[in-house]
């Protein structure tokens, strides 16, 4: 076997690894990581949506999927090989994810992305958007789930978005903002 294999389960704890080519550039991967915190941890990398990956991952308790474009802009997704929103939900649902944190994005477009396509799940899993220096922990996925409108109040939507689209989530968003550093890296913020 592989000697490396020894060295992530001694310290680890990670019993499999497997990389999966992507669509993005040469040598793009994405992985699927047995044995973590969290279960199975699949990490698309930067890439297409992919079928393929979305086999290997099956059942994963973690997806974490680029999300570099929102809805709607599929057309410079494919051109950048990159994904929508909407794509990486797709994919965890193909692949029967417990939860999913979206990443990636891009700064060009400095707002919350819609998850519209979450309502179209069979099943309604923790979608979480994440952030620079963010930690995450089995026990922290519901929570920052429930942080995306807190987020939406800090990057709003253009003007010709409907004013009152997180007024249902604004009253918890504003007692998730009121516990200062919930997801932040200790001594960074």
């Amino acid at each position: 076997g592989n000697p490396m294999a020894g060295k992530l389960y001694d310290l680890l704890g990670i019993t499999s690894c497997v990389s999966i080519p992507v669509a993005h550039c040469k040598r793009s991967f994405a992985v699927v990581i047995d044995g973590t915190s969290f279960g199975r941890l699949s990490y698309s990398g930067d890439c297409r949506p992919s079928n393929r990956f979305a086999g290997v991952g099956n059942g994963t308790d973690l997806l974490i999927h680029e999300a570099t474009f929102e809805n709607g802009m599929e057309e410079d997704a494919v051109l950048k090989r990159h994904s929508t929103v909407g794509e990486a939900i797709r994919i965890s649902s193909k692949m029967n994810a417990k939860a999913l944190v979206l990443t990636h994005f891009s700064q060009r477009y400095p707002k919350i992305p819609l998850l519209e396509d979450e309502d179209h799940h069979e099943k309604r899993i923790p979608v979480v958007v994440a952030f620079d220096f963010m930690r995450l922990t089995p026990d922290s996925l519901q929570l920052a789930s429930q942080l995306v409108p807190a987020l939406r109040l800090l990057y709003p939507p253009s003007k010709s978005n409907s004013d009152d689209q997180d007024e249902a989530g604004k009253a918890t968003a504003k007692q998730l903002m009121s516990v200062p550093g919930a997801f932040a890296v200790r001594g960074v913020l």
